[in-house]
């Protein structure tokens, strides 16, 4: 095995560079805390197309709009929508490209409940890649099956995490006019590993095995959705873990406790944005634009953006928005999250505890931050 150019820590586990490698040298192996990094075996020939595509050369390009046009949206399809996180822009962002004949790439589940990128073909593959997923995607493949189809002459609508959209620029290596790539204001990605364990445990509890998980589901409304999760079992029946019982999304919003070592210091915050588009939850918008069902931030960082923005208006109820405005709901936008000294030490205590024995600790020490800080405010 050979050494990494790059400390694990600084890894996003894109997998672009084991998508270029020509000797299939490469493999993206989970280390003990669940995230993938890098392995080189004896075949390297030492040709170095791995680290020129490494986003850690800090050379990716920075190839879009400083400040975007901004826009607060949702599609008028109520279907569509309420199947969306958010107001359903990606699916009417995807529609055009795939009734032109071309494809759209994006995270699906598998069936093992784990998020892999994919690439539809028609608008009935598009459920699968619908709705946020909150782990990291496999990307094993995806940038050499995007190339094919845009070296076939096909348009391409890729979505994926901002190191994602940067992975796929770098190892394609020049600029395709017919490929639209679109982001996401990302928070921080999580370890599968965390992801799993979690998931095992409510299967066991409910001795069924799930069929599907729904993060932000939206029954009870958009606002309160992010800790809202609806699993979806083999026998038929479902449960809506929520609050306090939602321990994935507790540990993930409160603690920071399962995101990759890289996202504590993203290189892809603010602008310019590496996608041709950015989507997001437009979390604080004005009262008048939020029925509670879902609106949609979308920035348009380019003229290609724009022009498949111009193409899907008629399918959209939208407004145009002051750029400043996205600031005070997304803190994320700007700012990496802090992932804490003991982010480690839990993921590996997964081995041999449960998810919610291990998250327990965690949890009391939150609330006792909470309690602190309710009383510091009362003081003041």
């Amino acid at each position: 095995m050979k050494k990494l150019w790059l400390e694990p820590d600084k890894c996003t586990g894109c997998g672009a560079c084991a998508d270029i490698c020509p000797k299939n040298a490469i493999t993206m192996k989970a280390d003990e805390c669940g995230f993938v990094h890098p392995v080189i075996d004896n075949k390297c020939v030492e040709c170095g197309l791995c680290e020129r595509v490494c986003l850690n050369r800090g050379e990716y390009s920075q190839r879009h709009r400083e400040i975007p046009q901004t826009y607060a949206a949702w599609s008028k399809n109520p279907d569509i929508r309420f199947c969306s996180t958010t107001g359903g822009l990606f699916t009417e962002l995807a529609k055009p490209i795939l009734q032109n004949g071309g494809v759209v790439a994006g995270a699906q589940y598998n069936k093992r409940n784990l998020v892999e990128h994919a690439i539809v073909t028609d608008e009935d593959g598009l459920q699968k890649l619908r709705q946020s997923k909150y782990l990291q995607s496999d990307s094993n493949g995806v940038y050499n099956r995007v190339k094919r189809a845009l070296m076939d002459g096909r348009e391409v609508l890729f979505c994926g995490a901002p190191c994602q959209v940067a992975a796929l620029h770098s190892f394609l290596g020049s600029e395709f006019v017919k490929l639209i790539t679109v982001d996401f204001i990302c928070r921080g990605i999580n370890s599968p590993k965390a992801y799993l364990s979690w998931l095992s445990e409510i299967e066991s509890e409910e001795q069924a095995r799930a069929t599907r998980v729904w993060f932000k589901y939206k029954v009870g409304g958009w606002k309160s959705s992010p800790k809202r999760t609806r699993i979806d079992f083999d026998d038929g029946h479902s449960v809506v873990k929520e609050g306090e019982e939602n321990l994935f999304m507790h540990g993930y919003l409160t603690s920071n406790l399962y995101i990759r070592p890289c996202c504590g210091d993203c290189q892809f915050k603010g602008v310019p944005r590496q996608g041709d588009l950015t989507i997001a939850d437009f979390w604080g918008i004005e009262k008048q634009l939020d029925d509670d069902k879902g609106t949609s931030l979308i920035l348009i960082n380019s003229d290609k953006g724009m022009n498949l923005f111009d193409k899907i208006k008629q399918s959209l109820v939208y407004h145009q928005r002051d750029f400043s405005e996205i600031f005070a709901g997304n803190v994320c936008f700007s700012q990496s999250v802090h992932i804490p000294s003991s982010s480690r030490d839990f993921l590996i205590s997964l081995d041999n505890k449960s998810f919610s024995t291990a998250l327990r600790p965690y949890m009391k020490q939150n609330l006792v931050k909470r309690i602190l800080s309710g009383l510091l405010k009362r003081l003041k």
